[in-house]
């Protein structure tokens, strides 16, 4: 290597050897939207650090809010609950983000560019449990409306209707137990005399109590399977990323390699 390729780039900054990883050469725009570029090691890394940065703000800015406003005599439950449907918004658009910056580092590196893909995989699970919760907790709020329907046009019938449906289940179960079916059948009925079957279930779960819109009812419990399923796999895509994607030159070859494959840094 030649004395002028010794000379620091940046007198602040002397690891960086190669003009193309100075920081005035980083547009950030390139960088987090244009997938078809190339980024050096040290723009993927910068890029990388701001998007794990936002995610892990969105993660904990609210349960701390929340926690101080709980201390202070407040209540944080708001906070939270804004904080629980806006992290799975930034939690995907900072996947896609990091898909971007990783195909460039990818395509820069000389790897193949559908590696860039691993760090979609968790949103693409997350995404997937959420359809699949939404549309289960969807079918299960219509039941409940209906049911409310039907609880509010007469009451008094639709109680009956409900104890008469307890006692048959009852009946039922202890014919069985007393027919010896065993401890299943005695189990059963002492569950039967508990309680309507699909009683309450929970604290406003009955019908006379009010069902909250159909919207907040299915994201509050869908919403949380994004932020679930990315937050531990993208702790284990992390190491990847720094250890692998973060660190791998041209083939192990750096700038100055004689190596003929090796294709030089463009100033």
């Amino acid at each position: 290597m030649s004395d002028s390729q010794q000379i620091a780039l940046d007198p602040n900054r002397p690891w960086i050897t190669d003009r193309r990883e100075l920081p005035s050469h980083m547009n950030w725009v390139q960088t987090f939207f244009n997938p078809t570029g190339e980024s050096p090691r040290l723009h993927f890394t910068r890029a990388w650090t701001v998007l794990f940065i936002l995610q892990l703000i969105i993660v904990l800015l609210p349960l701390t809010v929340g926690y101080i406003l709980d201390l202070a005599g407040g209540d944080g439950g708001l906070v939270r609950e804004i904080g629980m449907f806006a992290s799975p918004v930034v939690f995907v658009v900072t996947t896609m983000m990091s898909y971007v910056i990783h195909s460039r580092r990818l395509i820069d590196a000389r790897k193949p560019q559908i590696l860039a893909i691993i760090p979609l995989i968790p949103m693409l699970i997350g995404l997937a449990l959420f359809s699949l919760t939404a549309m289960a907790k969807a079918q299960e709020y219509d039941k409940r409306f209906e049911t409310r329907q039907e609880y509010l046009a007469d009451p008094d019938a639709f109680m009956e209707k409900r104890r008469e449906a307890q006692r048959e289940a009852q009946q039922k179960a202890e014919e069985e137990a007393a027919a010896g079916e065993g401890e299943a059948g005695a189990q059963q009925a002492g569950r039967s005399r508990g309680g309507p079957q699909g009683g309450r279930g929970g604290p406003g779960m009955g019908p006379e109590q009010p069902l909250p819109p159909k919207a907040e009812f299915i994201l509050k419990a869908a919403a949380p399977q994004i932020q679930n399923v990315i937050i531990p796999l993208s702790a284990l895509i992390a190491i990847w990323s720094l250890m692998w994607v973060a660190r791998v030159p041209f083939f192990g070859r750096y700038p100055g390699s004689e190596d003929e494959s090796y294709r030089a840094y463009q100033a």
